[in-house]
């Protein structure tokens, strides 16, 4: 049976609730709200694309719509992890000040290691996904053979009533 909000069991779209929950406070704490409103408007709008193209994808119901919506979360998920690396190398060389730089690099070491394990996991989850549609087609296929099998069913059906009755 499908479960509509099984996104929620998938360590992909936890990790992903987890990483935008780093961002949001990391953006509030760590930089300019003024200088830098591009760059948190950007962040944090990645962060949360990551993990609503999770959930979509997975509300979408079928394989294919799936898969293209991990793909634009692992889109997403590169974005972040660039300005996340931006923001370390302009910082090591002094290019950008924050208030408490060395903690400052310690969490965005943090939300680097989170981004580079949840991009394994969901390339992880893409090729689980890829294998499954190559081996079965997706749900849309399952369904118009299923339609196919009922066909047959009533014309022999249909057959056996007038021949047989």
């Amino acid at each position: 049976m499908y479960n509509p909000l099984g996104y929620k069991a998938l360590r992909t779209f936890q990790q992903a609730e987890e990483i935008y929950q780093l961002t949001k406070e990391f953006c509030s704490q760590y930089l300019d709200t003024i200088k830098d409103r591009r760059l948190i408007e950007q962040m944090e709008s990645s962060g949360r694309s990551l993990k609503q193209n999770i959930a979509e994808g997975h509300g979408r119901g079928n394989t294919k719509a799936n898969l293209d919506f991990l793909g634009f979360a692992m889109g997403s998920l590169n974005e972040l992890l660039e300005d996340y690396f931006d923001l370390e190398r302009d910082i090591k060389r002094g290019l950008k000040k924050t208030k408490r730089d060395k903690e400052t690099l310690r969490i965005l070491s943090n939300g680097i290691k989170l981004l580079m394990g949840e991009k394994t996991m969901l390339k992880r989850q893409m090729e689980g996904l890829r294998k499954r549609f190559v081996q079965k087609g997706d749900e849309k296929e399952e369904l118009r053979q299923e339609r196919q099998q009922e066909q047959k069913r009533q014309i022999v059906n249909n057959y056996n009533r007038k021949y047989w009755t």
